[in-house]
């Protein structure tokens, strides 16, 4: 039986009524339009177009949205701090989103840890990382993860207590989704690896959920492959990479392993999508927060 598709487009349309009436609401009733600020360095084909998708999701909710574009060979961790005060100075903006990667010479701790808690939607400072550190999800859990734990919850996939896998230790991707499916919030028991685990195969098909946060050529098609998958797991491909012009691959090789797993995400199509909606859900909140007002709770 061929797995159950994990549709992210499907997913986040049935949430996108709930944003806009939430984004509604801060306008009709407290006269409060939500404003995003993304920091996009560099010509990346990748960020650029996840930096288009959330500018344009932005837009269609009615927020406003701002790019801030940085030449990469003109950009320095001082230039990058100081248009980061900027943004957090400015009473307008109520997120700042710092889109990654950044040129190798850029601090990009520093960076994350100037972005004022209150606008760190993309949750990659300190004060952020705290929270899910300690299982808690504080202000705000990165949009990623929270993309990711959405799909689980609204496919039914078994959590607590299983064993998960996750590969990649970005600061917004693997890092944080190993922490939080083995934290208090999931309860799984996580294995978390990387280009320097050995025998990655062999883990892998130990997992009951396997997330892929690679994104990166590996020296063949596919990172993840039908026979690293145990028969029924749940397998999330949150790796997005270039293949060619306008054309572009996740880690995992969907058509084989769906003959293999028990649920998949479709890349493009499964985590991108909830990855940008959960940075409007992210966005919202911090324009509660700023009111006074609760986490808003979605249905899914």
């Amino acid at each position: 039986m061929p797995a159950i598709v994990m549709d992210g487009r499907a997913v986040s349309e049935l949430l996108m009524p709930e944003v806009r009436r939430n984004a509604a609401e801060l306008r009709d009733r407290y006269g409060y339009v939500p404003a995003l600020a993304a920091i996009l360095v560099g010509s990346d084909p990748a960020s650029r177009q996840y930096v288009r998708n959330k500018h344009r999701l932005a837009q269609e909710l009615g927020c406003r949205s701002e790019v801030v574009e940085i030449e990469a060979e003109k950009a320095s961790t001082e230039s990058l701090l100081a248009t980061i005060e900027r943004l957090n100075n400015d009473r307008a903006i109520t997120g700042i989103l710092l889109q990654l990667p950044v040129p190798a010479h850029v601090d990009q701790f520093a960076l994350f840890d100037a972005i004022a808690p209150e606008k760190d939607v993309d949750a990659v400072g300190a004060d952020a990382v705290i929270g899910f550190y300690r299982g808690q999800w504080g202000r705000f859990i990165p949009c990623t993860p929270r993309g990711v734990l959405t799909l689980l919850s609204y496919y039914k996939v078994p959590v607590s207590g299983k064993r998960a896998v996750v590969i990649g230790r970005s600061d917004i991707a693997g890092k944080p989704t190993a922490l939080i499916l083995g934290g208090r919030m999931c309860n799984a028991t996580v294995t978390w690896c990387h280009r320097h685990t050995q025998d990655l195969a062999s883990i892998c098909r130990e997992a009951d959920i396997l997330v892929s946060c690679v994104g990166a050529n590996v020296g063949r098609p596919y990172l993840i492959t039908a026979d690293m998958i145990k028969p029924g797991a749940c397998v999330i491909d949150v790796g997005f990479r270039r293949i060619g012009p306008g054309r572009f691959a996740g880690d995992v090789d969907f058509d084989a392993v769906s003959r293999v797993a028990g649920w998949l995400t479709p890349n493009p199509g499964g985590t991108g999508p909830m990855t940008v909606i959960a940075l409007m859900q992210n966005l919202l909140d911090a324009a509660r927060y700023q009111l006074g007002l609760g986490r808003i709770n979605y249905s899914i």
